[in-house]
């Protein structure tokens, strides 16, 4: 009894770091990032936010998904956990060098006259190879111990910032900017691997049949990965083809608006999570039921709460943050702010798919959702423009998160259940019960 609750102590202290660095990274990336906006203007903003795309979408293949699987594997067999991290790391590296070389190429094929964007990219996905370090992390949430990762990631966080002001006060170019986006991989690979060492983590070595091994386990993983990153940034890559390098600006400020408040509903299915997944475990499918109601409805409408004030207040908030030259973001944040609860149901949805075991169908929702995102946005940006990318990113959010279960006969029980928690069916009848 007493080493059950030890236990639990630890998670939640666990949890309490990892919600804790979030929050302080979130502040200090939101004033710095506001910051850099206003002194770079939606044109170079935009040719920043449209190279640091590619390197987003290429680092679920430069990470080759092993998080997990690593852990996996920590647990498993703790006399090879030297073996796992070190081969991890290794594969991740060569992954990593592969995907630079790639996204620059890919930079100057669709930029042969943009010779900047090409050095913008290079600085940018320097973060790969540096977060290939990342993979010791699996061994700090192993043994519960993330505080040390979470303050890694908070010094990181003020090293990046006073480098940022530097650059403000001293009026740097824009290939500054773009290297501050690995400096604070390189700051966080650095005091990961420190501490490492310093607590004593057993002594890395390299195996290629245990990265294989590895390999074969994790390419769903890299799989769902694309999935989803090729809808998280296909827009932005698509508008720098079809539009401007200032309407890339505008619209990464829309999306950047919408995302600074997604903390507090991640905080909510973070605190459901273990609740939920320990009364399906008790076999009380009743309650089980209601708790996962309880959840859609507190982050369905708290999410239409805040949607609803921001699209009011839209301008106003384009204004106060960002300055007058990008109120041209004003509609697109209007129509994207929406898409926030439909992605938060997906997210929650992750609690449900692990305790009703249909993992497999998490990577065919993705394939769906990237597949109707390329469709809409190259249909839609040459009419709409930056609203009509918005659009396409709330219609792939409300089609990945209620239609695409609808699709699996063993997942259309789950748009019915999220339906019934935006009527607040489970509250009625509680109170026929009462």
């Amino acid at each position: 009894m007493f080493l059950k609750k030890y236990v639990k102590n630890k998670e939640i202290r666990n949890a309490t770091w990892l919600i804790g660095e979030q929050i302080f990274q979130m502040l200090i990336s939101l004033i710095i990032g506001i910051l850099t906006a206003r002194y770079l203007g939606p044109q170079n903003y935009g040719s920043l936010s449209y190279t640091a795309s590619f390197v987003s979408f290429f680092t679920s293949i430069a990470t080759l998904g092993m998080e997990g699987v690593v852990i996996k594997k920590l647990i498993e067999h703790p006399e090879l956990e030297g073996e796992y991290l070190g081969t991890a790391m290794l594969f991740r590296v060569i992954s990593a060098i592969l995907s630079s070389i790639m996204i620059a190429v890919i930079v100057f094929v669709l930029n042969p006259e943009e010779d900047i964007k090409v050095i913008l990219a290079l600085l940018q996905s320097i973060q790969l190879v540096f977060q290939a370090v990342y993979i010791l992390d699996s061994w700090f949430q192993r043994y519960f111990i993330s505080r040390y990762v979470s303050i890694g990631k908070m010094i990181a966080s003020i090293v990046v910032a006073i480098y940022k002001v530097y650059l403000l006060i001293t009026a740097k170019s824009i290939a500054w900017f773009a290297f501050s986006n690995s400096l604070s991989y390189i700051v966080i690979s650095i005091m990961i691997y420190i501490f490492y060492q310093n607590q004593k983590g057993p002594k890395l070595s390299i195996k290629l049949s245990t990265g294989i091994e590895m390999l074969k386990e994790s390419y769903h993983f890299i799989l769902s990965g694309i999935m989803a990153a090729a809808y998280g940034q296909m827009d932005r890559i698509m508008i720098g083809q079809m539009m401007t390098n200032a309407d890339v600006g505008l619209y990464t400020t829309a999306t950047a608006i919408c995302s600074m408040w997604i903390f507090v509903p991640n905080a909510i299915i973070n605190s459901f999570r273990p609740t939920i997944m320990e009364v399906k475990k008790n076999g009380n499918e009743h309650l089980y039921k209601i708790r996962l109601e309880q959840l859609y409805s507190g982050i369905m409408w708290f999410c239409f709460g805040v949607s609803l004030v921001i699209c009011i207040c839209a301008p106003i908030v384009i204004k106060i943050l960002y300055g007058q030259a990008y109120l041209g973001a004003t509609n697109a944040l209007r129509i994207a702010i929406w898409y926030e609860a439909f992605a938060m149901i997906g997210t929650a949805r992750g609690i449900w798919i692990l305790c009703e075991k249909k993992n497999k169908y998490v990577k065919y929702y993705l394939s769906i959702g990237a597949g109707i995102n390329l469709v809409l946005n190259y249909t839609m940006i040459p009419y709409m423009g930056i609203e009509g990318a918005a659009m396409a990113t709330l219609v792939t959010q409300i089609t990945t998160s209620l239609f695409a279960p609808l699709l699996f006969k063993e997942t259309r029980i789950h748009t019915k259940i999220v339906l019934e928690a935006f009527c607040f069916k489970w509250y009625f009848e509680k109170r026929k019960e009462g």
